[in-house]
Formats: structure tokens, sequence, C-alpha cells
């Protein structure tokens, strides 16, 4: 199961070679987080790998922020050319406010920060996370919540102790938070009693009392809850409809300021809206990929494969990111469960488009202490908006010889392999791979994409964590910047059973 967003806009990073002295910074980032604020008027460079405070022009309606021309590559300070917007950023060349900067729209903000208001002033204030927690030891005892990637106004940047609870319900659990593509508004699940479900929305910042209900289950089809649900980047939310017997098909959609609900197709599931918020791609069984345009026509999908599902689009191309089994299936658990991988599909192509494998199953031979296989496949996948990044996780499992499959945990049977293990991989803009995949996480799942591309959001040991990265690597060793974040909230955990369901989703830019 998995979604969707983001990676926005790439700002470069300067890489330099170790010469046995520690360099103060690669970008305007690392200047804020080991410096602190530079001052009022003032922002940080990074000049020669040190930290230099220099002049902040006032941003002008105009232009959204600063000179484009000058001082803009948050690293190398060179040109602003260099720099492709992805789709998702309005120019990633004025990306130099720092935290608590004052600001006019989002792409003045340094990455990880949106521009919002502040006591009637726009500031450059902390990303904002929605997902999924639980009570520990409870699988229904669950809150849709909002919490900043890290302690707001805190440098260097630190786990946080608190949440923002989305509903006001004292009865009932609340669940799968998604983001309006402006990223002023959540929307949720909230049930109140039993199972009757309702859908509705918050503006942020939040206010006591304001809540638009757009429509409960009964009057959404009967669905029990409210499956599969997106809503960024279009205007109206999809989900997919879940029966009372548990079954999964059928997919509809509402307007995200209320509405009637239409049915948008009757079969299929995992909705992933198009940049253009008016067609979505989804997955049939035996069909494969197809796509809708609301109001209009249902078509499969060139070239995908009959077995293909979980198809993901991004912001910048027409690019399709999914996982195929190819008929492919292992008992792991008492459960057959289909060794997917993973590929991208270009609808674009000339001719009939072929798939490109990004990520395959792999098997090893072990003889000790267990012989057999060790053997991965893939899942919970979710593409870059600007479509340059896919991130997903391998699964490990052991299949012993003349043995049942055993998913791995770490132990000596499995070389002490963690049995998920995320990765990222570079992808260009006709979906083929580039470079190798890097290793981001290990005993970890659901990586989610900051819309600026500079941090990871993923679920590790029952904990929301945020791993900074260099957009521009191409290796492990370069991939990782600084230590990660880890939320850590007393009696809380956060559950990722029902996979892209419980996936974290950062506030769009």
């Amino acid at each position: 199961m998995t979604k969707r967003v983001v990676l926005g806009a790439l700002v470069s990073a300067l890489m330099v070679v170790a010469t046995g002295c520690e360099e103060e910074c690669v970008d305007q980032i690392d200047c804020q987080n080991k410096r602190g604020s530079p001052g009022e008027g003032k922002r940080w460079a990074c000049v020669d790998n040190e930290c230099e405070s220099r002049d902040v022009a006032p941003p002008s309606s105009g232009d959204a922020g600063t000179d484009a021309g000058t001082e803009t590559d948050a690293g190398t300070e060179t040109d602003a050319g260099t720099e492709t917007d992805a789709g998702t950023e309005t120019d990633a060349g004025t990306m130099t406010v720092a935290e608590g900067g004052d600001c006019t729209a989002n792409a003045n903000c340094m990455a990880g920060l949106y521009c919002e208001d502040s006591g009637g002033a726009k500031k450059c204030q902390p990303l904002h996370i929605a997902l999924t927690t639980a009570a520990s030891g409870s699988a229904t005892a669950t809150d849709a919540v909002v919490v900043r990637y890290k302690t707001p106004g805190s440098e260097p940047p630190a786990g946080t102790t608190e949440t923002t609870k989305l509903s006001e319900s004292t009865t009932g659990p609340s669940r799968f938070p998604r983001w309006n593509k402006e990223g002023t508004a959540v929307a949720f699940v909230e049930e109140e009693t039993g199972t009757a479900v309702t859908l509705v929305t918050r503006n942020l910042p939040l206010t006591a009392g304001q809540k638009t209900s757009l429509t409960t289950g009964a009057n959404a089809g009967g669905t029990v809850d409210f499956r599969h649900l997106e809503w960024e980047p279009a205007a109206s939310l999809a989900w997919s409809t879940t029966a009372s017997s548990g079954s999964i098909s059928g997919i509809s959609v509402i307007p995200g300021t209320g509405g009637a609900v239409q049915t948008a197709t009757t079969e299929g599931v995992f909705p992933s809206w198009a940049a253009d918020g008016n067609s979505f791609a989804y997955s049939v069984n035996t069909i494969g990929l197809k796509t809708k345009v609301l109001g209009g026509a249902e078509s499969p999908v060139a070239g995908a494969p009959t077995s293909s599902e979980q198809p993901l689009h991004n912001n910048a191309n027409g690019v399709l990111l999914y996982l195929d089994a190819a008929g492919n299936a292992e008992t792991l658990g008492g459960l057959s469960t289909p060794l997917t991988q993973l590929f991208t599909l270009n609808p674009g192509a000339t001719g009939t488009p072929a798939p490109q494998s990004i990520a395959a199953g792999t098997s090893v031979d072990v003889t000790s202490p267990t012989a057999g296989q060790l053997k991965s496949f893939i899942a919970n996948h979710t593409y870059a908006p600007g479509g340059t990044h896919a991130a997903y996780v391998r699964v490990y499992y052991l299949k012993p010889t003349g043995g049942d499959a055993t998913l791995c945990t770490g132990g000596a049977e499995c070389q002490n392999q963690q049995g998920n293990v995320i990765f990222v991989r570079r992808v260009d803009a006709t979906g083929a791979p580039q470079g190798a995949e890097m290793e981001l996480a290990t005993e970890a799942t659901l990586p989610s994409f900051s819309p600026d591309g500079h941090f990871i959001a993923y679920l590790s040991g029952g904990k929301l964590r945020v791993q900074r990265i260099d957009p521009a690597a191409t290796d492990a060793a370069a991939l990782k910047v600084g230590t990660v974040i880890t939320h850590t909230w007393t009696g809380t955990t956060t559950p990722s059973n029902r996979g892209d369901d419980h996936r974290p989703r950062w506030q769009p830019r």
C-alpha cells in the first residue's frame, strides 16, 4: 500500500573532499541549525563551507522573494538557473528566508519551512506532518494529529513531545489525516459511536469548534471507512469504498469544500490524483492500471501488465510508479503474500510504453545457521512530486530448504538482516532509474518526502522519525545529512498495520 507526496525543487549542495578539518556547513540550513538566527534583516550563507551573515532584501509582491539571479543556490550561491522547479515550487531560487523570518510566499522560505500567518504577520515556520497515532497497546484508540517536523523554534532540530489532535470528539477515535493542496486544511475520518464514520475537515491554524462535516459513511455509498483516502493535489477527496464484509472496491469522490458524493468508479482501489487534479489512476484486479477523468471516461493504462497495482502519480510528468508481483507469491505467516517489485511506466512514451524496473526482488543462498535463501520483495513505495526519486521498503525473509518462509527480524537465521529497510533511488523524467539504490533506514517503513525534497519522514519502532537528506546524493554515504529526528510521545505509538493509510503526510508548500 502506498503514497505519495513529495519532492519539490532540488537545491544543489556543494560536496567537498575531506581535508582533515571539520567543515562548518554545506548549505544555509546547516548554518541555521548550528549558529541560530542570523539576526533581523539577515540570512545565513554557506561560503567555502563557512557560515556568513548577509543582508536579506525585503520580499516584493512581484517576485515572491529575493533576487532570483543572485544568492540563490543554498550551498554554492552561483546560479538560479541550475535549479529545476520540478513543478511544486513557485521559484526554487528564492528559498532564502530562515525560520522565524518574514515571508510573503512559501518560495521565500528555506527547506522544511512554510510561510504561515503568525500573529497577523507571515513568518517562515517548520512544516507540519499529519499522521495517525494510537494509545500504546491499543489498535482502536487512534487519533489523527499534526506535529511540526521538529520542535518549533528549536535549533538544532529535536524531537517534539507534543502533538495536536485534530478531532475535538471525546467519545470516538479519528484517523487518516490528509492535506489539501495549499497545506491550509486537513481532512480526516472521525468516529463518534460504534462504526459510524464521518469525513470532516479542519483549517489551520486550528480554531476551537471549527469543523466542516463533508459526509457520513452511510451517505457515501454505505462505506464503513474511508480507506485509501487522498486529497492533494486535487480539489476533491477520493477514497475506496469499504463494505461491512471488509471487501474494498469502487472509488468515490467529494469536493473538499463540501457537496454531493459522486461514484467515480464501481471497481478498483488505490486512487492517485494526477497533477491536473481532475483525473486519477487506480488499480483493478485482473485488469491492472486504469485512469479516470472526473465526469468523463475511464480507460486502461497502455503497457501496464494486468497484475500491476497501486499506481502513484508525481506532480511533474505523467510517469507512474507502481508495484507488480507478476503472479508470484510466498506464504508468510500463514498468508499468501504477493512478491511485488517496483516499476515505472511512461504513458507519454512513443508507441506502447514499456515498464522500467526500479527495484527488483533479491535472493541469496545461505547455509548457516539455516540452509535456504535470504530473499526480498518491495512494498510501501512513494514517489517524489517532482518525479526525481522513489522511496520504498525492501522486505527481507528467509525461505529455508524444505520449510515455510519467515520474515526476518535481525537474527542470525537471516544473517542479522532486519525485515524492513527503506531505500531511495533516483529516477529521471522518463521514469528510468539513475544510479544504485541508497539505503536510508533499517527496521523502518512508510517513507514520505517533504515537499521541498530535503527531508524524509518514516515510522520506526512505533515512533515518527525525520531524516534530512541531500537530494543530489548519488550514494548511501552522502544521502543522510545530520542525525535523525525522533519524535517521542509518552503512551503513544505510530501504527503501520494499514500500510499507506498510516503513512505520515507532509504539509504541502
